[in-house]
């Protein structure tokens, strides 16, 4: 017997293979002996035979790093280039509510707005002649008080005055959300 049949139909180039099924069904969870498979190159595993219950080991927090998360970093860079896009006029204040937790959202983006408008009335009282200096950043400093929350300031310059923004950043279903926002 052939273990396997070949069929072409007439004018064609295909060949099909018809192969037998196996001899054996997959083994059941039901079924009272489990079958073994063992090779000569496996090797055993020695288990103690009734000894003395060994405890398992301590659960190790994770070591505590010295400065933010890279991870943290990049959510601040994120937020903080968002806002410099708000404040400069780019993009309007609603666009911090994705960034923002849902219940905390309407207060990120009613500061995201308030300093958009400062920003925007510094704009107006220069001479219309002289170019607008952008909103931009001198300085971030970074704390992660504990893990999963983040909390930033921000130095900001625009022309002849310099601002700060204060925000706090938590990590909420695998995704960084502002808490907080303050733009002095």
């Amino acid at each position: 017997m052939r273990s396997a049949v070949e069929m072409a139909p007439t004018g064609s180039g295909a060949t099909i293979r018809l192969r037998p099924v196996p001899r054996y069904e997959p083994p059941f969870d039901d079924e009272a002996t489990p079958q073994v498979w063992t090779s000569s190159r496996q090797l055993t595993l020695e288990w103690p035979a009734d000894g003395p219950a060994v405890a398992p080991p301590p659960i190790l927090e994770p070591p505590v790093v010295a400065g933010a998360s890279g991870d943290a970093k990049l959510a601040v860079r994120r937020f903080v280039r968002l806002c410099v896009e708000v404040l400069n006029g780019f993009r309007p204040a609603a666009h911090l509510r994705r960034l923002a937790l849902p219940s905390q959202a309407a207060d990120v983006v009613a500061q995201g707005l308030a300093g958009a408008r400062r920003a925007a009335d510094l704009r107006k009282t220069r001479q219309p002649s002289a170019r607008r200096p952008p909103v931009g950043v001198i300085k971030v400093v970074l704390c992660e008080p504990r893990a999963g929350a983040i909390e930033a300031a921000v130095t900001l310059v625009t022309g002849d005055r310099t601002w700060a923004m204060a925000f706090r950043l938590e990590l909420h279903q695998q995704s960084w959300a502002a808490t907080t926002l303050l733009i002095i």
